[in-house]
């Protein structure tokens, strides 16, 4: 009876047992990289927890930083954003420190950003110190406490691409006039007039309006070059591996996704010491490998040489 039911038993077909040890391999694949992934994290988490157990005085704050993520070329910002928060932010939690998040969700934008911080950086430390005699009777009562620290220590950049915005906002935003940009004014009757046969007569303006839209959105001013006190600079690599003709390395870091702790868990960990060095030429070229995975062409980054000799890295 039981030969039976032993004659009647099948092997399940070749078609079959290929698709679930396939399913298995890429199973036991993920498992894998889960295990080690979470191995990686603690031990990056353990070099800088000691970090947040510093004790701190009364009129001390923590360390704050601050991140600027821009989108790879030829991709969204979100899988810039999954990069620090995988690999990044574990770490900058682990040592206790603050941080601001500052998004470029288009290209320019963190160029833009970074003048305009550098340039209210640069009005703030031009202008006088508001004088005691200001404040009023009432109240000298209340002792004002200051920090003994700043709160700002450390800038993170993410990638080539927020590195040449940073470093391009960084240069203009000091060569660039304290002055605001005066507001456009709207158009009176007769402005509209004159506009109109202008634009009816042959295009030999055509050169000038060209030029006009290519000017910068501020004004520059050499006479008012001045360089603030600049916070030093953390590098973090980050590889976009986009494209068919990556699919194998696509595949080959998809299932050892550990091994990026290796390299932004660790340059992450630097930063969190605070150990820096001079910043030199030779950082510009930061992240020059990560073009190779870019859909398009990135400019190369321009910086004073005066801006050169006040800006540290972290190492």
């Amino acid at each position: 009876m039981a030969s039976k039911y032993i004659s009647s038993f099948k092997l399940p077909s070749k078609k079959v047992i290929i698709f679930f040890g396939t399913c298995a391999g890429i199973s036991s694949l993920i498992y894998r990289d889960n295990k080690l992934s979470k191995e990686a994290k603690i031990i990056v988490k353990n070099k800088v927890s000691k970090l947040a157990l510093e004790p701190l005085n009364v009129h001390e704050l923590p360390r704050k930083v601050t991140v600027y993520l821009a989108p790879p070329l030829g991709d969204g910002i979100h899988k810039t954003k999954i990069h620090f928060r995988e690999y990044v932010k574990p770490v900058l939690n682990a040592a206790a420190l603050e941080y601001d998040v500052v998004e470029g969700t288009q290209p320019g934008q963190i160029r833009s950003k970074v003048r305009e911080a550098i340039r209210e950086k640069r009005k703030q430390e031009s202008s006088p110190p508001q004088s005691s005699s200001t404040v009023a009777a009432s109240d000298q009562t209340f002792k004002i406490i200051t920090p003994s620290k700043p709160i700002d220590g450390g800038t993170i950049v993410i990638g080539r691409v927020s590195l040449v915005e940073y470093l391009q906002g960084l240069n203009e935003g000091c060569i660039a006039s304290l002055e605001d940009i005066p507001p456009k004014q709207p158009k009176s009757d007769s402005d509209s007039a004159q506009s109109t046969k202008v634009d009816q007569q042959p295009d030999t303006n055509q050169n000038n309006n060209n030029n006009n839209e290519s000017k910068p959105e501020f004004i520059i001013n050499e006479k008012d070059f001045s360089v603030p006190e600049l916070d030093p600079i953390g590098y973090i690599h980050f590889y976009n591996r986009i494209g068919w003709k990556n699919i194998i390395l696509r595949l080959y870091y998809a299932f050892n996704s550990y091994k990026e702790f290796d390299i932004a868990g660790e340059e992450t960990v630097k930063i969190a010491y605070g150990n820096t060095r001079k910043f030199t030429k030779d950082d510009l070229n930061l992240g020059k490998d990560e073009e190779e995975f870019f859909k398009g062409t990135l400019d190369e980054p321009t910086i004073d040489e005066r801006i050169l000799e006040k800006l540290s890295i972290y190492t």
